[in-house]
C-alpha cells in the first residue's frame, strides 16, 4: 500500500466491505415472495445482515479474503442498495480516502503507525464501530 498509493480508492471500498459499518438492516415484507427456497409472507420481518452480503461468494470472488485491488471494489451491499441507498457513501468514500492519503504522506513506511492496545468497540447492535484505537506514532 506504501509503495502504490493509486490502490488508495480501491482500499477504501475493500475496507468498506470488509468492516462494514452497520450490523444489519430490517425490513417488513409488501406482499408474499420466495427467496432462497424459503416463503416470506406479507407482514414477515426480514434482516439483512451486512457482512453476510459481503461474504456471499456466489457475489463477489474470494468474498473472505481481503483484497485491496479487487477487480470491483465498490460491488459491496455497505451503504445499502437501491432506493434504501445511503446518500452519504460517496462522502464517507472520499473522507476515508483523503484520511489514507494524507495519513501516508505524512508516515510513509510500513510501521510508522503501530496499534499498542486492543481497540474498544462501540456498545450498539447496530453500529460496528470503534470509540479508541490505541497507536504509537513512530518518528
Amino acid at each position: 500500500m506504501c509503495a502504490d498509493p493509486t490502490l488508495i480508492p480501491s482500499m477504501v471500498s475493500e475496507i468498506i466491505r470488509w468492516q462494514t459499518p452497520l450490523a444489519h438492516m430490517r425490513r417488513t415484507a409488501l406482499e408474499d415472495f420466495e427467496l432462497g427456497g424459503k416463503q416470506i409472507k406479507k407482514g414477515d420481518k426480514v434482516v439483512m445482515w451486512y457482512v453476510s452480503g459481503n461474504r456471499d461468494g456466489d457475489e463477489i470472488e474470494n468474498a473472505d479474503r481481503f483484497i485491496i485491488d479487487r477487480a470491483n471494489p465498490r460491488h459491496h451491499l455497505s451503504f445499502g442498495f437501491g432506493i434504501h441507498r445511503c446518500v452519504g457513501n460517496r462522502l464517507a468514500e472520499m473522507q476515508l480516502r483523503v484520511l489514507w492519503e494524507e495519513t501516508l504522506k505524512r508516515w510513509p513506511k510500513p510501521g510508522q503507525i503501530e496499534v499498542v492496545g486492543e481497540p474498544r468497540r462501540v456498545f450498539s447492535t447496530f453500529v460496528k464501530g470503534f470509540e479508541a484505537l490505541p497507536v504509537r506514532i513512530n518518528a
